[in-house]
């Protein structure tokens, strides 16, 4: 039988996810609402605007970040910032994309080159503190023991995949 807890942290999660989306679509129609009454009809002008903006930064951001990761991983260095902002440039430019205003400048700040790194370095701050509070969760568990000789159990002692035999010559 099936334990209840990761059904349960999947329902909490979804439950999590739900009533955020929910507070986020209010706020974005309180906020719409409030900048309509203020300003009017240029409420959907800047609407439109931004939708139009965030495609092409979209397109612009996108293309040299994926440059950028192609050319990092050709060259073999590791991708860690390069990855970070591909990532941040797609989530920034799916943001724009939908309509809102409070979702337009969370997608300016993560595509705009010169906002993207205090978010990056923002969000790497708070995964190493979401990491630190979680204690040791991540380190490995060592099993102390003593090797006891004369076990052949392997067939090759040589390698931990049985399939794989040991060869003579390297172009075989």
């Amino acid at each position: 039988m099936m334990s209840q807890g990761p059904v349960r942290t999947v329902r909490v999660s979804f439950v999590l996810v739900s009533v955020t989306v929910m507070v986020l679509i209010l706020a974005e129609i309180a906020t719409i609402v409030w900048v309509a009454g203020e300003i009017g009809w240029w409420t959907l002008a800047i609407l439109g605007v931004t939708t139009l903006l965030g495609i092409l930064l979209l397109q612009r951001e996108w293309r040299k970040a994926w440059g950028s990761l192609s050319e990092s991983l050709r060259s073999g260095q590791m991708p860690a910032g390069t990855l970070a902002d591909t990532s941040l440039v797609l989530i920034g430019g799916i943001l724009l994309l939908l309509p809102g205003l409070l979702t337009d400048v969370l997608g300016l700040l993560l595509l705009l080159p010169f906002t993207r790194p205090f978010v990056r370095s923002a969000l790497a701050w708070w995964a190493s503190a979401a990491l630190k509070k979680n204690g040791d969760a991540g380190a490995p568990t060592v099993i102390r023991g003593d090797v006891v000789p004369g076990n052949d159990a392997t067939p090759n002692p040589g390698t931990l995949i049985p399939e794989i035999e040991e060869r003579d010559d390297p172009d075989q």
